[in-house]
Protein backbone atom coordinates (compact mmCIF):
# COMPACT_ATOMS: atom_id res chain seq x y z
CA UNK A 1 0.00 0.00 0.00
CA UNK A 2 3.07 2.32 0.87
CA UNK A 3 4.02 1.79 -3.09
CA UNK A 4 0.79 2.76 -4.09
CA UNK A 5 0.78 5.88 -1.86
CA UNK A 6 4.29 7.20 -3.16
CA UNK A 7 3.68 6.28 -6.69
CA UNK A 8 0.24 8.50 -6.36
CA UNK A 9 2.54 11.88 -4.86
CA UNK A 10 5.13 11.29 -7.58
CA UNK A 11 5.00 13.96 -10.62
CA UNK A 12 2.98 12.92 -13.53
CA UNK A 13 1.75 9.63 -12.28
CA UNK A 14 -1.81 11.27 -12.10
CA UNK A 15 -1.90 12.85 -15.88
CA UNK A 16 -4.49 10.39 -16.78
CA UNK A 17 -7.13 12.47 -14.30
CA UNK A 18 -6.23 15.79 -15.78
CA UNK A 19 -6.37 14.92 -19.44
CA UNK A 20 -9.86 15.94 -21.36
CA UNK A 21 -11.91 12.83 -22.47
CA UNK A 22 -10.95 13.45 -26.56
CA UNK A 23 -11.16 9.81 -28.13
CA UNK A 24 -10.13 11.48 -31.30
CA UNK A 25 -6.38 12.68 -29.47
CA UNK A 26 -6.61 9.34 -27.93
CA UNK A 27 -6.87 10.89 -24.19
CA UNK A 28 -10.58 9.15 -23.75
CA UNK A 29 -10.37 6.15 -21.25
CA UNK A 30 -13.36 3.59 -21.62
CA UNK A 31 -15.64 3.12 -18.47
CA UNK A 32 -13.93 -0.60 -17.67
CA UNK A 33 -10.41 1.09 -18.31
CA UNK A 34 -11.23 4.16 -15.42
CA UNK A 35 -12.61 1.22 -13.01
CA UNK A 36 -8.88 -0.70 -13.34
CA UNK A 37 -7.15 2.80 -13.49
CA UNK A 38 -9.16 3.62 -10.47
CA UNK A 39 -8.80 0.51 -8.27
CA UNK A 40 -5.08 -0.39 -8.90
CA UNK A 41 -4.17 3.41 -7.55
CA UNK A 42 -6.56 2.63 -4.21
CA UNK A 43 -5.76 -0.80 -4.32
CA UNK A 44 -9.22 -2.00 -4.49
CA UNK A 45 -10.72 -5.88 -5.54
CA UNK A 46 -10.65 -5.35 -8.99
CA UNK A 47 -11.66 -9.01 -9.76
CA UNK A 48 -12.44 -12.50 -8.63
CA UNK A 49 -9.26 -14.21 -7.83
CA UNK A 50 -8.47 -16.57 -10.68
CA UNK A 51 -6.41 -18.85 -12.61
CA UNK A 52 -4.22 -16.78 -15.38
CA UNK A 53 -4.43 -18.34 -18.71
CA UNK A 54 -0.75 -19.38 -17.54
CA UNK A 55 -1.68 -21.23 -14.59
CA UNK A 56 -0.56 -18.86 -12.07
CA UNK A 57 -3.25 -17.64 -9.61
CA UNK A 58 -4.24 -13.75 -9.99
CA UNK A 59 -5.55 -11.96 -6.97
CA UNK A 60 -8.10 -9.77 -6.22
CA UNK A 61 -6.01 -6.51 -7.06
CA UNK A 62 -4.76 -8.03 -9.91
CA UNK A 63 -0.99 -7.92 -9.57
CA UNK A 64 -0.06 -10.87 -11.53
CA UNK A 65 -1.81 -9.43 -14.56
CA UNK A 66 1.04 -6.77 -14.37
CA UNK A 67 3.70 -8.97 -14.64
CA UNK A 68 2.95 -12.35 -16.69
CA UNK A 69 5.20 -12.62 -19.49
CA UNK A 70 2.31 -14.31 -21.59
CA UNK A 71 0.25 -11.37 -21.31
CA UNK A 72 -0.29 -10.54 -25.69
CA UNK A 73 -1.21 -7.01 -24.42
CA UNK A 74 2.56 -5.88 -23.13
CA UNK A 75 3.50 -6.28 -26.97
CA UNK A 76 0.58 -3.64 -28.09
CA UNK A 77 1.53 -1.36 -25.16
CA UNK A 78 5.18 -1.44 -26.60
CA UNK A 79 4.41 -0.45 -29.61
CA UNK A 80 1.75 2.03 -28.53
CA UNK A 81 4.27 3.48 -26.03
CA UNK A 82 7.09 3.55 -28.73
CA UNK A 83 4.41 5.13 -31.40
CA UNK A 84 3.98 7.92 -28.97
CA UNK A 85 7.58 8.76 -28.72
CA UNK A 86 8.40 8.87 -32.46
CA UNK A 87 5.15 11.21 -33.33
CA UNK A 88 6.19 13.20 -30.21
CA UNK A 89 9.84 13.67 -32.26
CA UNK A 90 8.00 14.15 -35.86
CA UNK A 91 5.66 17.08 -34.03
CA UNK A 92 9.10 18.69 -32.54
CA UNK A 93 10.26 18.46 -36.43
CA UNK A 94 12.81 15.95 -36.10
CA UNK A 95 12.68 13.59 -38.46
CA UNK A 96 12.93 9.23 -36.65
CA UNK A 97 12.44 6.23 -37.43
CA UNK A 98 11.26 3.27 -35.45
CA UNK A 99 13.34 -0.03 -35.03
CA UNK A 100 16.21 1.42 -37.77
CA UNK A 101 17.46 -1.34 -39.54
CA UNK A 102 21.96 -1.50 -39.81
CA UNK A 103 21.97 -0.54 -35.90
CA UNK A 104 21.81 -4.57 -34.83
CA UNK A 105 22.91 -5.03 -31.50
CA UNK A 106 24.93 -7.19 -30.50
CA UNK A 107 22.11 -9.60 -29.46
CA UNK A 108 20.31 -9.40 -32.82
CA UNK A 109 17.45 -6.72 -31.49
CA UNK A 110 17.08 -3.31 -32.59
CA UNK A 111 17.28 -0.36 -30.37
CA UNK A 112 13.59 1.37 -30.34
CA UNK A 113 14.18 4.23 -32.19
CA UNK A 114 16.56 6.48 -33.98
CA UNK A 115 16.58 10.45 -34.52
CA UNK A 116 17.86 11.50 -38.41
CA UNK A 117 19.23 14.49 -37.13
CA UNK A 118 21.25 15.11 -34.42
CA UNK A 119 19.96 15.53 -30.68
CA UNK A 120 22.34 17.15 -28.62
CA UNK A 121 26.15 17.71 -29.36
CA UNK A 122 26.13 16.64 -32.72
CA UNK A 123 24.93 13.11 -32.03
CA UNK A 124 21.82 11.46 -33.12
CA UNK A 125 19.29 10.01 -30.60
CA UNK A 126 18.81 6.32 -30.03
CA UNK A 127 16.25 5.48 -27.69
CA UNK A 128 14.73 2.60 -26.00
CA UNK A 129 11.39 2.54 -24.52
CA UNK A 130 10.29 -0.16 -21.43
CA UNK A 131 7.30 -0.05 -18.82
CA UNK A 132 7.66 -2.30 -15.53
CA UNK A 133 5.34 -2.94 -12.97
CA UNK A 134 6.58 -1.72 -9.25
CA UNK A 135 4.29 -4.20 -7.72
CA UNK A 136 5.41 -7.19 -8.73
CA UNK A 137 6.49 -8.92 -5.77
CA UNK A 138 10.45 -8.75 -6.50
CA UNK A 139 10.17 -5.23 -6.90
CA UNK A 140 7.36 -4.04 -4.22
CA UNK A 141 9.56 -3.78 -0.95
CA UNK A 142 12.20 -1.35 -3.16
CA UNK A 143 9.24 0.73 -4.59
CA UNK A 144 8.06 0.99 -0.83
CA UNK A 145 10.97 3.42 -0.03
CA UNK A 146 10.70 5.73 -2.29
CA UNK A 147 8.42 5.88 -5.94
CA UNK A 148 10.65 5.44 -9.05
CA UNK A 149 12.84 3.07 -7.57
CA UNK A 150 12.26 0.40 -9.85
CA UNK A 151 11.95 2.69 -13.30
CA UNK A 152 15.32 4.14 -12.44
CA UNK A 153 16.75 0.62 -11.75
CA UNK A 154 15.54 -0.43 -15.31
CA UNK A 155 16.69 2.74 -17.07
CA UNK A 156 19.91 1.69 -15.54
CA UNK A 157 19.89 -1.86 -17.03
CA UNK A 158 19.02 -0.15 -20.12
CA UNK A 159 22.22 2.14 -20.04
CA UNK A 160 24.20 -0.72 -18.97
CA UNK A 161 23.07 -2.88 -21.53
CA UNK A 162 23.42 -0.48 -24.34
CA UNK A 163 26.89 0.53 -22.69
CA UNK A 164 28.09 -3.26 -24.10
CA UNK A 165 27.62 -1.86 -27.90
CA UNK A 166 30.74 -0.11 -28.35
CA UNK A 167 29.44 0.91 -32.00
CA UNK A 168 26.41 2.47 -30.67
CA UNK A 169 27.73 3.94 -27.31
CA UNK A 170 30.12 5.81 -29.40
CA UNK A 171 28.62 7.12 -32.34
CA UNK A 172 24.89 7.79 -30.22
CA UNK A 173 23.75 9.16 -27.97
CA UNK A 174 21.34 6.84 -25.69
CA UNK A 175 18.05 7.48 -23.34
CA UNK A 176 16.21 5.09 -22.06
CA UNK A 177 12.73 5.59 -21.32
CA UNK A 178 11.20 4.11 -18.49
CA UNK A 179 7.84 4.60 -16.79
CA UNK A 180 6.31 2.05 -14.39
CA UNK A 181 2.72 0.58 -14.77
CA UNK A 182 1.60 3.34 -12.16
CA UNK A 183 2.72 5.93 -14.08
CA UNK A 184 5.80 7.12 -11.88
CA UNK A 185 8.87 7.89 -14.72
CA UNK A 186 12.32 7.23 -14.10
CA UNK A 187 14.27 10.83 -13.28
CA UNK A 188 16.12 10.54 -16.93
CA UNK A 189 12.60 9.35 -18.52
CA UNK A 190 10.97 12.82 -16.69
CA UNK A 191 13.57 14.86 -17.64
CA UNK A 192 14.05 13.84 -21.37
CA UNK A 193 9.90 14.12 -21.47
CA UNK A 194 10.18 17.15 -20.76
CA UNK A 195 12.51 18.65 -23.13
CA UNK A 196 10.85 16.55 -26.04
CA UNK A 197 7.87 18.53 -25.02
CA UNK A 198 9.90 22.03 -24.91
CA UNK A 199 10.80 20.89 -28.14
CA UNK A 200 7.25 20.38 -29.40
CA UNK A 201 6.26 24.03 -27.92
CA UNK A 202 8.25 25.55 -30.01
CA UNK A 203 6.49 24.66 -33.30
CA UNK A 204 2.78 24.44 -31.62
CA UNK A 205 1.09 24.88 -28.43
CA UNK A 206 2.46 26.22 -25.24
CA UNK A 207 0.65 23.06 -23.32
CA UNK A 208 2.40 20.44 -25.52
CA UNK A 209 4.70 19.32 -22.87
CA UNK A 210 1.70 18.48 -20.56
CA UNK A 211 0.36 16.54 -23.39
CA UNK A 212 2.44 14.86 -24.00
CA UNK A 213 2.75 13.25 -20.31
CA UNK A 214 -1.06 13.16 -20.71
CA UNK A 215 -0.93 10.97 -23.61
CA UNK A 216 1.73 8.26 -21.82
CA UNK A 217 -0.41 7.94 -18.51
CA UNK A 218 -3.36 7.49 -20.45
CA UNK A 219 -1.58 4.90 -22.38
CA UNK A 220 -0.62 3.24 -19.19
CA UNK A 221 -4.00 3.23 -17.44
CA UNK A 222 -5.61 1.90 -20.87
CA UNK A 223 -3.21 -1.19 -21.16
CA UNK A 224 -3.43 -1.63 -17.07
CA UNK A 225 -7.19 -2.87 -18.03
CA UNK A 226 -6.04 -4.47 -21.13
CA UNK A 227 -3.66 -6.97 -18.78
CA UNK A 228 -6.09 -7.46 -16.58
CA UNK A 229 -8.53 -8.71 -19.26
CA UNK A 230 -6.08 -10.58 -20.60
CA UNK A 231 -6.05 -13.16 -17.45
CA UNK A 232 -9.82 -13.52 -17.66
CA UNK A 233 -9.36 -14.81 -20.97
CA UNK A 234 -10.96 -18.52 -20.94
CA UNK A 235 -11.09 -21.41 -23.18
CA UNK A 236 -14.25 -22.04 -24.40
CA UNK A 237 -15.32 -26.04 -24.50
CA UNK A 238 -14.89 -27.99 -27.32
CA UNK A 239 -18.35 -28.41 -29.26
Amino acid sequence: MRARFLAAQAPHSGDWLLALPVANCGLRLDDEAVRVAVGTRLGLSLCVPHNCHCGTLVDAQGLYAMVCKKAPGKIARHHVFNDIIWRAFDAAGIPAVKEPSGLDRQDRKRPHGLTLIPWRGGRSLVWDVTVVSPLAAFYVDREATDAGTVSNMAATRKTEKYSKYSTLSSAYQFEPIAVESLGVFSSTALNFISELGRRICVHTDVRETSYLFQRISIMLQRFNSVLLHDTLLVDLPDL
